[in-house]
C-alpha cells in the first residue's frame, strides 16, 4: 500500500524500521552512538538497475504512466504527509505527492513541457537516496580504514611516538563519522519536508482553482494571485506565468512561459533551503571529531609505561600533541567534506544521473529543446540574465560549491531549460 493511501486510511502510517546497523565498539571518548535505524550500505543502489524496487505509487499508477492521462487520485493531505515522523516513509510520500501534483498540473498545462513539480519528483527521489544513505560507497569506509593519511597525520611535528595510536583513531572515529553522515541525512530530510510543506499547497491550490476552465479569465487569475502571502513573490509570479501558459497556443511562447515559471519556483525553492544546504555541506565536523581524537590520544599517552608516559607529557606541554591531532582532524574533515559534496552533488533522472559538479550534458533534443533554443521573451531573458553565467550554452553550468546560491541557480536554470521537453520526466519514479 502506498504512503498516501495509508494516510487516507489511518492518518499515520505503520513503518517498519530498517535493520539496525552493526554494533559499534566503545571508544575512550564519550562518543554519541549513531541513530539505531540508520544503515550504512555497502554500495550505491541508486544507479544499479534492478537493485531496489520502484516506488509504489497510488492505485491509478497504470493510468498515471500513460502520457495522455494524468492520475485522478484523491486530494493530497499535504499536512499529514509533512507531519510524518519517519523520514524515509515521509520522503516516499513526498515523492509520490510531487508525482500526483505534476500530473495534476499536466492536466491543465499538457505534457509538452515539464512543470516544477515534475522536476520535484526526481529531486525528491534523489533526496531519498541520501536520506536512506544508500549512496554511501563501501570504498569510502575502506579508505578511512586503510588510508595512510591517518598515520602520516599522527607523525606530524616529529611526534612519531604516537604512530601506534593510528589504528585506535581509525576505529574510534567510526562512530562520529556515522553521526556526521546522519546529520547530513537529517539536513536533507528537513529540506525535503520544508520544500514540500511550503510549495506543494500552492500547486494544489492552482490545480483546484483552474480545473475545468476553458479560457483565460484575467479577473479570476488576479483574485487567485492576491491570495499569495508576503514572502512568496517569486511563487506568485511563477503561477501567473503558469496561468498564462494554460491557454497559450504558440508552442514557443508556451515553452518560455513554462521555463520562466519553473525558474521562479526554483529561485524561491533554493532561497528557502539555504540553511539546510549549509547544514548538510558545512557540518561542524571538527567539533565532532576532535574530542574523540583527543580522548583516544590522551588515553593512549597516559597508559604508556615509564618513561613513555613522561615523553608524552612533555610533547603535550610543548603543543606537539595538539599539532598532531589537528593534522588528523583536518585530514578527516577534508575527506568527509569531499564525500558529503559527492553524496549530494548528483541528480538521478529517468535517462541517467547528472553530476552537479560537471557541465550538464545535452538532452534528447540537443543542448536545448526546439522551442527553447532561442529565447524571445524579454521577461525571461532578464530572468535568465540574473542567474545564467553562460547564456545559451551548457558550458559553465557546473557547480563547484553547491552551498553557494548563485552556483546552484546557474546549474538549475540550465537543467530546467535543457530537460523541460523530455517526456520521460513524467514517468513514475
Amino acid at each position: 500500500m502506498s504512503p498516501i493511501n495509508e494516510l487516507n486510511r489511518r492518518r499515520q502510517p505503520v513503518v517498519r524500521p530498517p535493520e539496525p546497523p552493526p554494533a559499534e565498539k566503545k571508544t575512550p571518548a564519550q562518543a554519541k552512538p549513531a541513530a539505531p535505524n540508520r544503515v550504512l550500505r555497502d554500495e550505491s543502489l541508486f544507479e544499479t538497475p534492478g537493485a531496489k524496487p520502484r516506488l509504489e505509487l497510488n492505485p491509478q499508477r497504470a493510468l498515471a504512466e500513460s502520457p495522455a492521462t494524468p492520475p485522478k487520485g484523491g486530494r493530497l493531505d499535504i499536512e499529514a504527509i509533512s507531519n510524518m515522523t519517519d523520514p524515509v516513509a515521509r520522503n516516499q510520500a513526498i515523492t509520490e505527492g510531487y508525482f500526483q501534483l505534476s500530473n495534476d498540473m499536466a492536466g491543465l498545462l499538457g505534457k509538452e513541457n515539464a512543470n516544477w513539480a515534475t522536476f520535484g519528483v526526481w529531486a525528491s527521489k534523489q533526496a531519498g537516496v541520501s536520506i536512506r544513505q544508500e549512496d554511501l560507497p563501501k570504498v569510502f569506509m575502506d579508505q578511512l580504514k586503510n588510508s595512510n593519511a591517518w598515520a602520516s597525520g599522527l607523525t606530524a611535528g616529529a611526534l612519531s611516538v604516537l604512530s601506534p595510536v593510528a589504528p585506535l583513531l581509525v576505529e574510534g572515529l567510526k562512530v562520529p563519522i556515522r553521526d556526521a553522515l546522519n546529520r547530513v541525512s537529517d539536513a536533507i530530510a528537513d529540506g525535503n519536508k520544508k520544500l514540500f510543506q511550503d510549495i506543494a499547497p500552492e500547486f494544489q491550490r492552482f490545480t483546484e482553482t483552474f480545473k475545468g476552465d476553458t479560457k483565460y479569465d484575467a479577473a479570476k487569475v488576479e483574485k487567485y494571485l492576491a491570495a499569495f502571502p508576503p514572502g512568496k513573490e517569486n511563487l506568485k509570479a511563477a503561477f501567473a506565468d503558469y496561468a498564462k501558459a494554460m491557454f497559450e497556443s504558440d508552442p514557443n511562447k508556451k515553452a518560455e512561459l513554462m521555463l520562466a515559471a519553473n525558474n521562479r519556483v526554483g529561485v524561491h525553492e533554493q532561497s528557502l533551503i539555504q540553511g539546510e544546504v549549509d547544514r548538510a555541506l558545512n557540518a561542524p565536523l571538527k567539533e565532532t571529531f576532535r574530542p574523540i581524537a583527543e580522548g583516544i590520544v590522551d588515553g593512549f599517552g597516559n597508559a604508556l609505561p615509564f618513561p613513555g608516559n613522561l615523553a608524552y607529557k612533555g610533547a603535550e606541554a610543548t603543543g606537539l600533541v595538539d599539532k598532531a591531532i589537528d593534522s588528523v582532524v583536518d585530514a578527516l574533515a577534508g575527506q568527509f567534506r569531499q564525500f558529503a559534496t559527492e553524496h549530494m552533488m548528483k541528480i538521478g533522472l529517468p535517462n541517467g544521473s547528472l553530476s552537479l559538479g560537471d557541465d550538464i550534458t545535452p538532452g534528447n533534443q540537443g543542448a536545448f529543446p526546439e522551442h527553447l533554443r532561442t529565447i524571445e521573451s524579454g521577461d525571461l531573458n532578464r530572468l535568465l540574465g540574473q542567474y545564467d553565467k553562460t547564456p545559451n550554452s551548457l558550458r559553465g553550468s557546473s557547480a563547484n560549491d553547491w552551498s553557494k546560491f548563485d552556483q546552484r541557480m546557474n546549474y538549475i536554470v540550465d537543467l530546467f531549460r535543457s530537460r523541460q521537453s523530455d517526456p520521460s520526466l513524467f514517468n513514475a519514479p
